[in-house]
């Protein structure tokens, strides 16, 4: 009987292009002879059986339903407290409405008009920023879960919880019954690989497991990934990697092709001290614990990656691929880098695919699956590998749309930049880390500050977009030191397109974490972190301890840092190595993220008069809630949370579930309101309070799409006027726009109104009678609510 195995990319993750480790996996496979298998990207699935219209209902009625448990409360706890603010300012679009955003993201045209691709991004953001109130102790922002330090991915304690992955996973579970339990995909299995590429699928990747093994448990279960090679290597007692063997039968560290061809081949059956290449096992009875010498690929050897995906499903108008021409880096000395599994190096060695095996490679991509876009998903392209390729591409007449990362070198001249430009290169991500020679010299990046302006000018010139990547916070860098590096980005803003600039984060076994004395850091023990991805240090002088929340730190990338134009981070369009940036660079050069920023969204659609102002509709862009509580309270009480992380972070101590459970027990319930029902606008960020007339007219006006003119058309011009203000001070929290006629919401113009337009309500507006005006004037007299302001 054949062995068949099923291939998952988990949730929660991109939902603009498939992930490419299984599709190198399925492509081995299929290249020695082991045909009976699937690969199924179970995240994209999964975010399209969220979007389905009876699901948006059911998890629409699942909020109400929790809403409603909660108003049956004397008191809410902290986490009760947090629930119902996040329940009520959650937005609700209809399934039509989100239907059409991601229509949007599937039809170029539509894809290319940037004011309606972010106001379609923030929509499906929203949705599934509800799924991640109905996931709580977690969020989800741009398709990640985060933990806002209510539970670490870095403690074994809630990693391999059952409990907590149950209420994180929640719209998961509700998905994996209701679907995967019946899909002959994993029906008729015999075992289930799941690749864990990002610390962020690791909750939802462990619990899938933990369903299969429930459900079917004879079938194997095995996992793999960087996320959980780089799990092993970073766990402090790797003795305690048994745990994780009450949801799976092997766990593969490093690269899986060869493994996972010896895995078919044995079909699974692990016998004690298995040897199976890359491959950790354990024998629970005999409690024997298998780990391997870690082994490298050759990849002239390997089998094509077989990109059999379900295209349709992607959030993208064109399909794009990741493809790995070579792996490892060729220069492998950085202080910082910690990426590999090795001992010796920051990261994997340098190996090559032959150039002719490429262009066959992504030929044979373009025409089995439609491939346009290609990212070359590699830790850095050497400069001689790059030439070849690009000369390869040029001469063999490959259409294809790329990107990579490279390193600021100074052999690409402008020349060479022409020529990977005429290959079809449309961006380049640089690693440029710090504009302070110095600090490249001691982390040893091998690059001069000289010459990597005119290294940025040439790919200019060419018309590459240059995205920048660098940070702040190296061990021993001075004030003066980041000043050079935001000046160094300030004075070459013409040649860059985009870019990010994080904080330094130093991690468990890179050259710094090995050698702090060399680098005038000493490392503290971290309390509770079982995985020591992240290191807390304080410098040679006894001087400020350098802790963050790891996910902050990874997010701070694609942040501007005010050095450069506010953009979309990953994966959205802006977002440095993300296929959308690679569609409209492409498409408007390379230009384009300094014209479409969000700030020139608002700027653009201004109105310039009175008479275009009134023309205005209103938007609400947070959520009418009707509440029992006083929210200003709950908003007072999230301060605490950041005070708890604060205090946490410094002791230094991983900021745990259990620890969020003992803390939240001491901070004040809030008690339901005696006087009965108020009324509210609220956001993930603000509240406003509002009298329940106003509450009533924004509910009209929001349903309607009324005009301002007939909006305020019914009433004096005294009350008008108070009414525009008060939208105003509204519009100031973030909580409603006014979009003109064939525009896109923003907050912006609503706050900047000119008086003259408020003024000029009194001879625009048509009056009604004095009876119809009287309870709008009552509730003016009452006042239109209180502020609680922005957290």
């Amino acid at each position: 009987m054949a062995f068949r195995m099923t291939l998952m990319h988990p949730p929660l993750d991109d939902p603009t292009l498939p992930y490419h480790s299984n599709a190198y996996l399925a492509g081995h496979l299929r290249h020695n002879g082991f045909e009976d298998v699937s690969i199924r990207d179970v995240n994209i699935e999964y975010i399209n059986y969220c979007f389905e219209s009876d699901t948006i209902d059911r998890f629409y009625r699942e909020v109400d339903e929790r809403l409603a448990s909660l108003r049956r409360r004397p008191h809410l706890s902290y986490q009760d407290q947090e629930q119902y603010y996040r329940l009520s300012a959650a937005p609700r679009l209809s399934a039509e409405e989100l239907h059409d955003d991601i229509r949007l993201f599937r039809n170029r045209a539509a894809f290319l008009e940037y004011p309606a691709y972010v106001r379609s991004m923030r929509r499906l953001n929203g949705y599934f920023g509800l799924l991640g109130s109905l996931s709580y102790p977690g969020e989800i922002e741009n398709f990640m879960l985060k933990s806002r330090g209510r539970f670490s991915p870095y403690s074994l304690s809630d990693l391999l919880s059952a409990d907590l992955a149950e209420k994180l996973c929640f719209p998961f579970v509700e998905y994996f019954h209701e679907r995967l339990r019946r899909d002959p995909d994993f029906t008729d299995a015999d075992l289930f690989g799941i690749s864990v590429v990002y610390d962020h699928q690791l909750i939802h990747a462990l619990h899938l497991a933990r369903m299969l093994k429930r459900t079917w448990p004879e079938k194997r279960v095995v996992f793999g990934g960087t996320a959980m090679s780089q799990l092993y290597k970073y766990l402090k007692d790797k003795q305690r990697i048994k745990a994780f063997f009450k949801l799976c039968d092997a766990i593969v560290i490093g690269e899986g092709e060869t493994a996972i061809c010896e895995i078919a081949d044995c079909k699974g059956e692990f016998s004690a001290g298995a040897n199976v290449t890359n491959t950790i096992t354990y024998d629970r009875y005999r409690d024997v614990l298998t780990i391997p010498q870690v082994r490298y690929e050759d990849l002239t050897k390997l089998g094509a990656p077989k990109y059999d995906h379900k295209w349709d499903l992607y959030f993208s108008p064109e399909r794009g691929i990741n493809y790995s021409p070579t792996r490892g880096c060729y220069w492998n000395r950085c202080t910082f880098c910690d990426y590999g599994l090795n001992t010796d190096k920051p990261t994997s060695p340098w190996r090559e695919r032959r150039i002719d095996q490429v262009i066959e490679d992504l030929r044979e991509a373009q025409r089995a699956f439609g491939v346009k876009y290609v990212y070359l998903a590699v830790d850095v392209l050497a400069p001689a590998y790059m030439d070849r390729l690009s000369d390869a591409i040029i001469q063999s007449g490959l259409d294809i749309r790329w990107s990579a990362e490279i390193r600021l070198e100074k052999v690409f001249n402008q020349d060479r930049a022409n020529k990977i430009a005429q290959s079809g290169a449309v961006c380049l991500s640089f690693g440029m880390e710090s504009g302070n020679q110095r600090v490249l010299d001691l982390i040893d990046k091998g690059t001069k500050v000289a010459y990597m302006g005119e290294t940025m000018k040439n790919f200019a010139s060419a018309g590459v977009a240059v995205q920048l990547m660098a940070f702040t916070g190296f061990p021993t860098e001075t004030p003066e030191e980041e000043h050079e590096t935001r000046q160094f980005v300030r004075d070459h803003a013409d040649y860059w397109s985009a870019g990010g600039l994080g904080q330094f984060l130093l991690t468990g076994t890179s050259i710094i974490a090995r050698n702090p004395e060399q680098f005038g850091i000493t490392i503290i023990e971290t309390k509770d972190a079982d995985i020591a991805r992240a290191i807390t240090y304080t410098g040679g002088d006894g001087g400020e301890k350098k802790s963050s929340l790891t996910e902050d730190a990874d997010a701070s990338f694609d942040d501007s840092a005010a050095e450069f134009p506010s953009i979309l981070g990953r994966p959205w369009a802006g977002g440095t190595d993300t296929l959308h940036s690679m569609i409209y660079y492409e498409t408007y050069g390379r230009n384009c993220f300094k014209q479409f920023t969000l700030d020139s969204i608002d700027a653009a659609s201004t109105p310039a008069s009175a008479d275009e102002w009134l023309e205005c509709t209103v938007a609400l862009d947070g959520r009418l809630a009707v509440s029992n509580v006083d929210l200003t309270k709950i908003f007072a009480n999230r301060q605490l949370l950041v005070d708890y992380l604060k205090e946490r972070l410094e002791h230094p101590a991983e900021p745990t579930y259990s620890s969020f459970i003992e803390w939240e027990s001491r901070v004040p319930a809030v008690a339901a309101e005696t006087t009965g029902e108020t009324y509210w606008l609220v956001s993930l960020t603000s509240a406003v309070k509002l009298g329940k007339l106003v509450y009533q007219l924004l509910q009209v006006a929001d349903a309607k799409k009324l005009k301002l003119r007939d909006l305020l058309g019914g009433f004096s011009g005294d009350v008008g006027r108070k009414l525009l203000d008060h939208f105003h001070d509204i519009a100031r929290q973030g909580l409603l726009s006014f979009v003109p006629p064939g525009g896109v919401a923003s907050t912006k113009y609503a706050a900047a109104a000119p008086d003259a337009i408020a003024e000029s309500v009194d001879s625009r507006v048509v009056a009604r009678t004095a009876s119809e005006r009287t309870p709008l004037i009552q509730l003016t007299r009452a006042g239109a609510g209180t502020t609680c302001g922005a957290h």
